[in-house]
């Protein structure tokens, strides 16, 4: 293939609708014209040594949750956590220290809001533990197991109610 014997005609350029934007940001640049002195230099790099505050969430806060707001709901999970564990630990017989703990995190994650996939891992790792696993059924929701957190902690506070005094 050869050239073409006329080729096309090339548009004029258009004059610049927004000067500022130019291809030529560079030379006007406020951070490129620091660059050129010394003292220029100097304060770029004090600016980019400083030391700046965190802004956003801590580490740790779920979305739409502050620090503040989350840490006594995390609190009160860790409460339920411990007396649903001890439950469980009367009522299957587990006496390995480590298991106890695990569960207590496991019940503490369920509890806390959070991310669904990390909810839904802890139900089944409690369920795996206490329940015997069904024969058919492999699905677990989280339904299922906070319905049984929830009978655990209104059996244990029916047995509070008895022991202080009042008959049924």
């Amino acid at each position: 293939m050869s050239a073409p014997k006329n080729p096309r005609k090339k548009s004029p350029k258009k004059p610049l609708q927004h000067p500022n934007k130019s291809h030529q940001a560079g030379k006007t640049n406020y951070f490129a014209k620091l660059m050129e002195t010394e003292e220029g230099r100097e304060l770029r790099r004090q600016w980019s040594t400083k030391p700046r505050k965190n802004g956003g969430r801590p580490k740790g806060t779920p979305d739409g949750y502050t620090l503040e707001a989350i840490t006594p709901i995390r609190e009160q999970a860790k409460k339920d956590a411990e007396r649903i564990v001890a439950i469980m630990t009367k009522d299957n017989q587990i006496d390995d220290e480590y298991a106890v703990e695990a569960l207590k995190t496991a019940v503490e994650i369920m509890r806390e809001p959070g991310q669904t996939r990390d909810r839904l891992t802890a139900a089944r790792m409690v369920l795996d533990f206490t329940k015997t696993k069904p024969a058919s059924k492999s699905e677990v929701t989280i339904g299922k197991a906070e319905a049984f957190l929830e009978s655990l902690l209104d059996s244990d506070n029916e047995e509070e109610q008895n022991d202080d005094g009042s008959e049924t």
